[in-house]
């Protein structure tokens, strides 16, 4: 069965957005390094909460083409990009479910913090790839909003980069799962 992971990037005192939800902050770590190239290929959908859609509109044109994607909203949209559906929190995890056993490959919770807690919360995310980066922002959209359960993660794998950032890997430890393996580190 496909993985579903929170891939995302986030500051060392943990937001993944300004406190105007700006992502600008990123730019000067944009690196093909890093390896974003392919892992989108090996996404085959996407869950992506509304604010994060709707910044992402603003960017450009849709950047998920060919992909199915659940927008998580409370409040109709206009529009939908193809082979997508909104969806609210309450269906989110029903939804999320189904998506992950139609996907042929995995799907990727683009975020926001919300979301991704919604996710966890329902027991359907199997990764964290987490992209620290050197920069501390004061506040701002954290990585997962509050009321996130305690969940044991297991760490398969760390990477350094030249310019600073860090990659931290988790496999997320559910109930009955062993936190038995080996721990792979790389590049440090």
């Amino acid at each position: 069965m496909p993985r579903t992971v929170y891939y995302v990037a986030v500051s060392v005192d943990g937001f993944i957005a300004d406190k105007e939800g700006g992502v600008g902050w990123l730019d000067p770590y944009n690196s093909p390094e890093l390896g974003y190239e392919s892992f989108l290929e090996r996404v085959g959908a996407v869950v992506i909460g509304r604010s994060t859609y709707e910044q992402m509109l603003t960017f450009g044109p849709w950047p998920y083409e060919g992909r199915s994607g659940l927008i998580v909203t409370s409040r109709p949209l206009p529009t939908l990009p193809p082979l997508s559906r909104a969806v609210t929190v309450a269906e989110l995890p029903a939804a999320l479910a189904k998506l992950r056993i139609e996907s042929s490959r995995d799907v990727w919770i683009v975020g926001g913090g919300q979301t991704a807690r919604e996710c966890l919360s329902s027991g359907l995310v199997d990764e964290l790839e987490l992209y620290v980066i050197p920069t501390l922002l004061g506040a701002g959209i954290p990585l997962l909003s509050l009321g996130t359960a305690h969940i044991p993660l297991r760490l398969l794998e760390t990477h350094s980069f030249p310019n600073g950032i860090t990659k931290l890997r988790y496999e997320v430890q559910w109930p009955g799962e062993s936190s038995l393996g080996t721990t792979s580190t790389v590049g440090t």
